[in-house]
């Protein structure tokens, strides 16, 4: 009869649809899963304008909290900064990669030398901070390389907007 083939076929489209629905959700795991390969990381991040050390921790959700002391010597000065940042990773290309942006603050201190800067921004030094990068874990081996962009907003000793903290970091993983 018609209406127990229309019942057969709803009950098929219902089967097929919660094997969907269970494959989906299974891709959507597993790819959490492979998002990172460590709980805790420890590195150098090397780049324009500071070098830091770095502490990070992964969370059971995949997102991090950093901790970097960056200092900087150069012709114009030196300083030393620390930042916090929270992090939130997303799973890209393949198992192992991975997109981090995320946001935090920083306090520090700076001298400039005279002629530079005309020393508005020597002393006491608060601000946020932004980041955004790729990170590669290596599955085989307790190591992630990262490149990415951490601008800043100082607001003392003066405001200013500083973009060129572009990165390379490798990390120790555990």
């Amino acid at each position: 009869s018609i209406s127990n083939l229309n019942e057969k076929c709803k009950l098929k489209q219902r089967m097929a649809m919660k094997k969907f629905l269970l494959l989906i959700a299974a891709v959507m795991i597993s790819s959490a899963a492979s998002a990172q390969y460590y709980d805790w990381a420890i590195g150098v991040r090397g780049g324009w304008d500071a070098t830091s050390l770095s502490v990070k921790r992964v969370f059971n959700n995949g997102n991090a909290a950093e901790a970097l002391v960056g200092w900087s010597y150069s012709k114009h000065g030196s300083g030393v900064n620390f930042t916090g940042l929270y992090e939130f990773n997303v799973p890209i290309i393949g198992n192992g990669f991975n997109l981090y942006y995320g946001a935090g603050a920083h306090v520090g201190g700076w001298t400039y030398k005279a002629g530079h800067d005309e020393g508005k921004n020597s002393g006491f030094n608060l601000g946020l901070d932004a980041i955004v990068g790729l990170e590669y874990s290596l599955k085989v081996a307790p190591l992630a390389f990262s490149l990415d962009w951490k601008p800043r907003l100082d607001f003392l000793p003066s405001t200013e907007f500083v973009a060129t903290s572009l990165a390379l970091g490798v990390k120790f993983t555990f």
